[in-house]
């Protein structure tokens, strides 16, 4: 018998999420050793996996839980060799998924580019996002709002992939601005494992697609405003922990960790606090996550990018599942 759980963070918008999520499928090979194969991989970026082995005999390997981080489809995440080849391996396991990096090392001293157009001054302040308003423990500002203006440009503030793009469906009588908690919003999942937020965007004109890779000052989407007035990105840049308390831990496993980045502005490297600053985007802001193809292409005519000042162009980003496969499987 197979049970599948699913856990989410925020408002988890998966449709159909459990019916497509990852499975491991295991092959037995002609020298009696077992493989776990990661299939049914779809989704761009990171997807970490937990495989818990128990009950296993003949085998070279112990009981226990094994973490991986993969992101292609097809990975083979473990083989399990007999100890005697002449029989099969008995094992039962069980396996858990998360969709971005765990416990990674965050290189919060590395400096961003703002979101908005390095043409003028932006005001900046901390604050929480709509979908952080009604929670229950507060915790002080979560992320940075980027005060803008109708038919402004949001920007990548780093390297990343592209991997949720939410854009939530209106009622056809809906007014085209109304204040939700399902802003139209952007995740992008960063090289060092941490992921940026970009909330409250024009969900008519969103310029990326789930799989795109960005770098910063790559065009997101235009500002997004809840009032028709006021126009806006917020922003958070956080990072997922497993969770410490264990007695929190069967409900929430992992918890994410904010930070708030430095940015280049024309008074030098910042940690932003409320004020109004002057971006700037340099050569060396751009280039200095490129791998070395993109390096060359770059230099080879494509180093210039106007800055689109004005107009061109689950938790739903997050899930958790629990597999569990009961009883020995024979070798």
């Amino acid at each position: 018998m197979i049970r599948i759980f699913l856990t989410a963070s925020f408002a988890l918008m998966f449709v159909g999420a459990v019916a497509q999520s990852p499975t491991i499928r295991t092959q037995r090979n002609e020298n009696n050793s077992v493989d776990f194969i990661l299939e049914n991989k779809t989704r761009p970026g990171t997807l970490t996996v937990f495989l818990t082995l128990r009950d296993l005999q003949n085998c070279n390997t112990a009981s226990g839980t094994f973490r991986y981080e993969t992101r292609y489809t097809g990975t083979r995440l473990l083989s399990l060799r007999p100890a005697d080849d002449t029989r099969g391996v008995r094992y039962g396991y069980s396996y858990r998924f998360f969709l971005g990096p765990v416990d990674k090392e965050p290189d919060t001293a590395f400096v961003y580019r703002m979101p908005t157009t390095v043409r003028w001054p932006v005001r900046v302040l901390r604050g929480v996002s709509v979908y952080d308003r009604f929670r229950k423990e507060k915790k002080g500002a979560l992320g940075l709002h980027f005060e803008m203006e109708k038919g402004d440009t949001v920007y990548a503030m780093r390297r990343g992939t592209v991997v949720e793009v939410g854009i939530p469906e209106r009622e056809p009588d809906a007014p085209a601005v109304s204040f939700t908690s399902e802003s139209p919003d952007l995740l992008v999942e960063q090289p060092d494992g941490t992921l940026a937020w970009y909330i409250c965007l024009d969900g008519d004109n969103v310029l990326d697609e789930v799989g795109d890779e960005v770098l910063p000052g790559t065009p997101l989407a235009l500002a997004g405003s809840y009032d028709g007035e006021r126009y806006k990105v917020s922003v958070q840049t956080f990072w997922w922990e497993s969770n410490p308390d264990p007695k929190e831990r069967e409900r929430k496993p992992f918890i994410r960790k904010h930070f708030f980045p430095q940015f280049v502005t024309e008074e030098g490297v910042v940690c932003v606090e409320k004020g109004v600053y002057r971006p700037v985007e340099t050569e060396e802001l751009v280039i200095r996550e490129m791998n070395r193809k993109e390096l060359k292409k770059h230099r080879g005519g494509s180093c210039s990018r106007p800055d689109f000042a004005s107009g061109m162009q689950y938790f739903r980003f997050s899930a958790f599942y629990w597999i569990q496969r009961d009883g020995n499987r024979p070798g």
